[in-house]
């Protein structure tokens, strides 16, 4: 039976059609409005999503939780139309059951449209006592530092995405079990649109004040994957890391392996001014050939390309001016390609339920051709975004 056809059956497992003895059901979401500007080399392009999430979660029992969260998206702009395999990226399910229904067509002679619509939760989470197991598509979060994730195998993500902060999420069984009052054992696994297997154990626990946890396992089948994070704070400022070792299973003898590795610093003043920085050394990257900054912008993540250079260097501040209105800085130095993001933000929040955004980034870095030449490539993009949550 096709994967995609098993996402009804699942909705039937999930909602069966008589509910009047659930104790508990709950409906929120949002629905966004998003207007971008792109300028990149040669060209001005513009793009407006029409953004409603949807989140309904049940409560039958005690002992059992159940969740669906749909992702819906009606996206128009001259982008469709311009890069070539935006459509079927934006339109494209990563996971090993197909829950996204995607169409896409031209409006006139510049601009394109796609519908699509992605079910990015599904899962059911049964509780018994110190012992949890979760089943169906939900996010594993391992990760602790806050741009770049080298212990999070199960749901990379890009920190120049604006417009979903759920993140995604992997069809995969966790297996939980509480140890303490700080320590948790994990074991996960997940299967990805390709039949890729990706396992792990988790063990955190806390030592001298900070939280520290130890992973293992096999990453998409390939690669034997050890690591190690932590969170915690020297003083006043909060200090938190992740250590990551890949090495290809099929080459094990002949290769040495891959090492990733995050650092970060947070500090806020009394007066809620938040400084952070961050870096990330990756030695994937010296095997990747990036010659344009859309490469890795719009590409699919995942864990190994997380960092573009070998070195990647962070900074943000943050301020709220007021309870309702706040901003941000930040900023990213990529060494190798003598290259910097640049990411200024404001926030507004008109009411309860209704928020206003504006976001800009602005990349410039060397590339480096086929021949040898180098040229600066620059690229300006801007965000302004309305949001109403209920």
């Amino acid at each position: 039976m096709p994967r995609k056809f098993l996402y009804p059956l699942l909705l039937i497992f999930v909602f069966p059609g008589n509910t009047s003895g659930q104790e508990k059901i709950t409906l929120s979401g949002y629905l966004s409005d998003l207007q971008s500007v792109y300028h990149i080399p040669d060209h001005w392009l513009w793009e407006n999503t029409l953004h409603n999430r949807l989140n309904l979660d049940l409560y039958p029992a005690d002992w059992l939780t159940a969740s669906m969260q749909v992702r819906n998206r009606f996206i128009t702009g001259s982008t469709i139309t311009k890069l070539p395999g935006y459509a079927e990226s934006a339109g494209g399910d990563l996971g090993w059951m197909d829950m996204t229904l995607a169409t896409d067509g031209e409006l006139g002679d510049s601009a394109g449209y796609i519908l699509t619509s992605t079910v990015d939760r599904l899962w059911m989470q049964f509780s018994f006592g110190n012992l949890e197991i979760k089943a169906g598509r939900q996010r594993i979060n391992w990760g602790q530092t806050f741009v770049w994730n080298p212990n999070d195998i199960f749901n990379s993500y890009s920190y120049f995405e604006v417009d979903y902060p759920e993140r995604p999420g992997s069809d995969a069984i966790r297996i939980s079990y509480y140890t303490g009052n700080a320590s948790t054992l994990e074991l996960a696994a997940k299967v990805d649109s390709a039949s890729r297997v990706t396992a792990a154990s988790y063990f955190r626990f806390n030592a001298l004040g900070f939280d520290i946890q130890l992973l293992g396992g096999v990453y998409q089948g390939e690669d034997l994957f050890l690591g190690t994070g932590w969170s915690g704070n020297l003083g006043p400022t909060a200090f938190r890391g992740e250590v990551s070792y890949f090495r290809d299973l099929g080459q094990f003898k002949d290769t040495t392996g891959y090492v990733m590795t995050s650092l970060g610093f947070d500090y806020t003043f009394s007066n809620s001014l938040m400084i952070q920085v961050e870096g990330l050394y990756s030695a994937f990257a010296k095997d990747m050939d990036i010659n344009s900054f859309l490469q890795f912008y719009s590409g699919s993540l995942d864990v190994k390309n997380l960092g573009f250079t070998p070195w990647s260097l962070f900074a943000n501040i943050s301020f709220p001016f007021t309870p309702l209105f706040s901003g941000g800085f930040a900023t990213i130095w990529y060494p190798e390609w003598k290259g910097a993001y640049l990411g200024p933000s404001l926030d507004l929040s008109l009411n309860r339920n209704m928020d206003l955004s504006m976001i800009f980034q602005y990349f410039t870095a060397e590339f480096e051709d086929a021949s040898g030449i180098k040229t600066r490539e620059n690229n300006t993009f801007g965000f302004l975004r309305f949001k109403w949550s209920f």
